[in-house]
């Protein structure tokens, strides 16, 4: 890719626009992808092709979803043309359960480097629509992804960790160093790899995503304060111990599995 391409573009800084450019690392998630020839690819963001086209090398046809016009035009006109299925769209607001309804028993790989302003809140409503989803592969700028694989017990350990990882398996594929977009952001980013878990009938994901939501955002109020208190609008001590959890430990020490049991009783009890 012609650098030059990067430096006539002008970044809008509201769509987040940080362009990966180093060819070497490119290289390399692409190669950890394992791409095949009828993968069925949707790639958020494409820019100007860094992982598109060499994607297109190994597959028959992907779908990009892009919210910049220029660059519409700019992959329009690319040789790789004929294999790209171009959306002009912004995707916190494309309609994926529709897109997927008349797609039966077809899984999607999604790939991209994500705006860091959409991130947290694209990857969390990947969660309505799991149930189509091969794998993922995301840049995460490094703050998110850190909270994305955190364990209980570290600082990082939150919400997001808990409602990500009862979803999806994830895995940090590479870190890269600010340096190796256009732009340059302020902060270093990673590569995750997002395999769901597929605990659920698509009929129970929202009601489990809903609980663990409320859930975590109780016992999350204040980090301070032990569990007993934080979440005693929902649970009464006993309740607590007879699932095995300890009402007088914080919140970031509990597992995401007992999580689970906390949304499974809250989702009995509302039933």
């Amino acid at each position: 890719m012609n650098d030059l391409i990067y430096r006539k573009h002008i970044s809008i800084k509201k769509f987040g626009q940080n362009f990966l450019i180093n060819k070497k690392i490119i290289e390399k998630i692409i190669k950890k992808i394992n791409l095949i020839k009828n993968d069925n690819i949707i790639e958020i963001g494409p820019g100007f092709g860094a992982l598109t086209f060499p994607i297109c090398s190994f597959v028959k046809k992907m779908t990009v979803l892009e919210i910049d016009e220029n660059i519409v035009f700019f992959l329009l006109k690319s040789i790789f043309f004929k294999k790209i299925n171009v959306i002009l769209t912004d995707v916190m607001k494309f309609n994926f359960i529709y897109f997927f309804s008349d797609k039966k028993n077809i899984l999607y790989r999604f790939i991209g480097n994500l705006p860091y302003n959409i991130s947290s809140c694209f990857f969390l409503s990947t969660i309505r629509y799991v149930q189509n989803i091969y794998d993922m592969h995301f840049m995460f700028q490094k703050e998110v992804a850190n909270r994305l694989l955190a364990s209980p017990g570290n600082k990082e350990y939150g919400r997001l960790s808990i409602i990500a990882q009862h979803f999806y398996c994830i895995k940090s594929i590479i870190n890269v160093n600010k340096c190796n977009f256009f732009p340059i952001p302020k902060v270093d980013s990673i590569f995750l790899q997002f395999i769901p878990r597929k605990i659920h009938p698509q009929y129970k994901i929202e009601k489990y995503f809903f609980a663990l939501e409320l859930i975590t955002r109780y016992a999350f109020q204040h980090r301070r304060k032990f569990l007993n208190k934080n979440l005693s609008k929902l649970f009464s001590k006993n309740q607590l111990f007879s699932l095995g959890i300890n009402p007088y430990v914080r919140a970031e020490n509990i597992s995401v599995s007992q999580y689970f049991l906390l949304a499974k009783e809250f989702l009995k009890i509302k039933n």
